[in-house]
């Protein structure tokens, strides 16, 4: 059996780690030995003939004055110990558990997003040896995921969002439920779903656990997914409902909603000041070498032409949208046969027709007349008396 080696004095367990725990400190005061002396410090503590319990009280102590080092020097040694103690994860899971998170810790205040989640994945939540909460392990998966957003990963976010997923319906912490929703609005704004994101947004702009400027930040986000959304009626309805709000009215993209609401034709001027506003990600191309927003203004100013013209010429059509009369015709034909548009295209003469679908004056009138009629059947019921009273006040 390997013998404890010289820096260990005394004969209790109590006298060997305050011994280690001195000689560290005396290495600890002089930086410039510290890199080249640690590590044969740190097999010194990890042999054999070292109790557990010792070692791991060792460790904590260390851990605690390595964490007091300048940013890229505690990053160093963290890593030391973390390599080090890694292949004895059972023995030192808290020492290493501490070490990650400190270390995640470090690299997200350097932006270093990536690195971060990287560290706090590391930390073995699932196969622990301590029974973690649910809620702290939901917890722990929704920060990886929030960092490997950041760091405009979004495969790897969609992992820990998963598996957050599995656990968020036994906890009943409210901040979770919100922390859940958000990372997975961001997720799906990621993915390129603008329109399911936006509506996440705009639901959780109305959280009131959130403070008003994070509610206003959402809102704003909720704006610009559904500008750059596919152009189709459940679009529309979602700008009709964001121009209501009366707090969009502050924006500066405030202009390019209404005008989009209103169905008015988008200019290159409005895209361009528009597009100052997009995420990093919002501004990618696509497969056809137009940006995200280019496709959607062209989709949108589409839907506005088939509101203003019966018919119209491919060629005509296309110089509207200052796109090839072959990508217009393309864009055409994919909105039409996904209903998000109604018409046809007559390939032989170029020319695409337009149908559009109001419902008759008639018709809304027996809408509103059946829903008051309602109404009244539901105030009947519960106040019989006070509805008849008025019913014969208006000669009913």
């Amino acid at each position: 059996m390997t013998s404890k080696p010289s820096l260990f004095t005394g004969s209790s367990p109590e006298e060997h780690v305050e011994s280690c725990c001195d000689y560290f400190d005396v290495l600890f005061a002089s930086p410039e030995t510290l890199s080249a002396k640690i590590r044969s410090f740190i097999e010194s503590i990890l042999i054999d003939s070292v109790s557990v319990g010792v070692s791991r009280k060792v460790f904590t102590h260390v851990i605690s004055r390595v964490k007091t080092l300048p940013s890229d020097l505690c990053l160093e040694y963290c890593g030391i110990l973390t390599e080090a103690l890694k292949l004895r994860l059972m023995s030192f899971e808290d020492q290493i558990t501490e070490l990650n998170q400190h270390m995640a810790d470090l690299y997200e205040a350097k932006k270093d997003f990536g690195k971060a989640a990287s560290n706090l994945s590391a930390i073995p939540l699932e196969n622990s040896q301590k029974n973690y909460s649910k809620a702290f392990t939901t917890q722990m998966y929704l920060k990886i995921a929030h960092l490997y957003l950041e760091g405009r990963d979004s495969n790897q976010a969609e992992i820990f969002i998963n598996r957050a997923s599995l656990l968020i319906t036994s906890t009943t912490e409210p901040d979770l439920q919100v922390k859940y929703k958000l990372c997975y609005a961001k997720l799906l704004d990621f993915r390129k779903k603008f329109l399911e994101a936006a509506r996440r947004y705009q639901e959780l702009s109305l959280e009131p656990r959130l403070s008003v400027a994070e509610q206003n930040e959402l809102l704003r986000h909720s704006i610009l997914c559904a500008i750059i959304a596919p152009a189709g009626v459940h679009r529309s309805r979602l700008l009709s409902s964001l121009i209501k709000d009366e707090r969009s009215q502050h924006f500066i993209i405030h202009g390019m909603l209404r005008n989009t609401q209103l169905g008015h034709l988008i200019t290159l001027q409005q895209v361009k000041l528009f597009g100052t506003e997009l995420e990093e990600h919002q501004q990618e191309k696509l497969a056809n070498g137009m940006t995200i927003l280019e496709a959607a203004v062209m989709e949108h100013n589409l839907l506005a032409i088939s509101h203003i013209y019966k018919s119209i010429k491919i060629d005509n059509l296309a110089q509207l949208l200052r796109v090839p009369a072959l990508q217009a015709e393309t864009v055409v034909g994919k909105m039409i046969a996904e209903q998000r548009i109604s018409g046809s295209i007559d390939q032989i003469d170029q020319i695409i027709s337009f149908e559009f679908k109001a419902k008759p004056w008639d018709e809304h009138i027996n809408v509103v007349c059946n829903k008051v009629n309602h109404v009244i059947d539901l105030m009947n019921q519960f106040e019989p008396e006070f509805t008849k009273e008025r019913l014969q006040h208006y000669g009913c």
